[in-house]
């Protein structure tokens, strides 16, 4: 029973270090980044989106055909800047779904080691959600890849 207690406290002690691993700054640098990429989209604001995604940022979804055959799509930084700056000058060509209401993203963290973690963006207003990989890079939490794709009907 001793054995059991102390193996215990250990496996306490144990997980409190591995939680004080992800700091606090951490957590909100990965949320600034998710919320720099979403918002600086709907906003039409490119710097904000360069400053949440790596250069090299792979945004993929999965489609279907007239057949109901899926697909991949892609989308580059570049084309993420472009459909930025459409935004900025004809507005989010998304169906706004909750048009009496703000924007609103709702980001949630569920993983950080080290410097890599997953998060998850989503908002209802235009019925999507991106899962977001992240990396710290050169001293920056950085969005590299997206999987997205729309939120299910009364989610």
């Amino acid at each position: 029973m001793k054995g059991i207690k102390i193996l215990m406290l250990f496996s306490f002690l144990l997980s409190g270090l591995i939680l004080n691993a992800q700091t606090k700054e951490d957590s909100l640098a990965i949320e600034k980044a998710c919320r720099d990429y979403v918002e600086g989209w709907a906003e039409g604001d490119m710097e904000r989106v360069a400053n949440g995604i790596s250069q090299e940022l792979v945004k993929r979804s999965i489609a279907k055909d007239k057949e109901g055959v899926c697909f991949t799509t892609s989308m580059s930084p570049s084309h993420l800047k472009f459909a930025t700056k459409r935004n900025k000058e004809d507005g989010v060509r998304v169906k706004d779904l909750e048009p009496d209401k703000d924007f609103k993203l709702h980001v949630i963290i569920y993983d950080i080691c080290g410097d890599y973690a997953t998060a998850k963006a989503s908002n209802t207003k235009y019925g999507f959600f991106d899962y977001c990989q992240l990396a710290k890079f050169n001293g920056e939490w950085k969005i590299f890849n997206v999987m997205w794709g729309w939120l299910p009907p009364n989610n």
